[in-house]
């Protein structure tokens, strides 16, 4: 048996000698550090973060899509757009609005105004069977204002009377109003007269009233010119005029506006409006 000195003596011979390169011993792993505490709280602020403008108008526009502007809604969808309305609402900037912005011509997406959803509500075209011809349909609604300082508003709903008009736009209803800037988001709206007019006849109409093998006669260039250059103009007044046997102005105010969307309330009889910008 090797005494205690040989066994060290030994042991100090596999010991690297000055001048001789050791081998590299093995990385260690090394554990991940836990976050810190400000990293932790960063995240967790952009997670409760409110989103962007653009996220908010996304969201609201695709809550909107397929409600038939309002007139095909349930309880929970109704729900859905108010709470992405109000998230819109809340990322108005500033006190008041820029009212340069309102001037110009609205298209109606979405609304809740009970004297407002019958009427989108009668067009019946994508409820039908294929084939099967509505017998109104209601194109596009819009809303179209003048600078602040003419003050002028008009609403106009387009639709048409298959087969007697051409598509959706065969006729044009138009009720114009007055307006004045209130407050900072409010103004008041005073509705004054409405017309009935553009008619587009389709070819079918134009096909009865002047048959191509017949030759056309003074009565026939009359009723084709007359179709077309009809124009019905007849004072309009609100519930709330008439009630009060004067002109007076509606409520409306104006919860979001910027170059592209613009939502109001309406004070009386209520409902709220969701409008996308349309070029002219």
């Amino acid at each position: 048996m090797r005494s205690v000195g040989a066994l060290a003596e030994c042991s100090t011979s596999y010991a690297p000698q000055a001048g001789r390169r050791a081998l590299p011993s093995a990385p260690r792993l090394r554990r991940p550090r836990a976050l810190r505490l400000p990293v932790v709280a960063a995240l967790a602020a952009a997670a409760d973060a409110p989103p962007s403008v653009e996220t908010a108008k996304a969201r609201l526009l695709q809550a909107v899509e397929y409600t038939r502007r309002g007139a095909n809604t349930t309880q929970d969808l109704r729900g859905d757009v108010e709470e992405a309305q109000v998230a819109l609402e809340s990322l108005q900037p500033g006190d008041g609005l820029d009212y340069a912005l309102l001037e110009g011509k609205w298209r109606l997406v979405y609304t809740t105004a009970a004297d407002v959803v019958p009427i989108v509500g009668l067009d019946l075209s994508s409820l039908l069977p294929a084939g099967l011809p509505a017998p109104v349909v209601v194109g596009d609604v819009f809303q179209r204002f003048s600078s602040v300082e003419e003050g002028r508003v008009d609403n106009i709903v387009e639709f048409g009377l298959p087969p007697l008009t051409q598509g959706s736009g065969g006729v044009t209803f138009t009720v114009g109003a007055s307006y004045e800037v209130r407050s900072p988001r409010r103004i008041s709206l005073t509705f004054l007269e409405a017309q009935v007019g553009r008619v587009r006849a389709s070819p079918l109409l134009e096909a009865l009233l002047a048959p191509a093998l017949l030759p056309r006669g003074w009565w026939n260039q009359r009723a084709l010119l007359a179709i077309k250059e009809f124009n019905l103009r007849f004072p309009f007044r609100s519930a709330q005029q008439v009630a009060a046997g004067r002109a007076v102005g509606a409520g409306y105010l104006l919860t979001y506006l910027d170059s592209d969307v613009l939502i109001g309330r309406a004070q009386a009889p209520g409902g709220s409006f969701i409008f996308v910008r349309s070029p002219e």
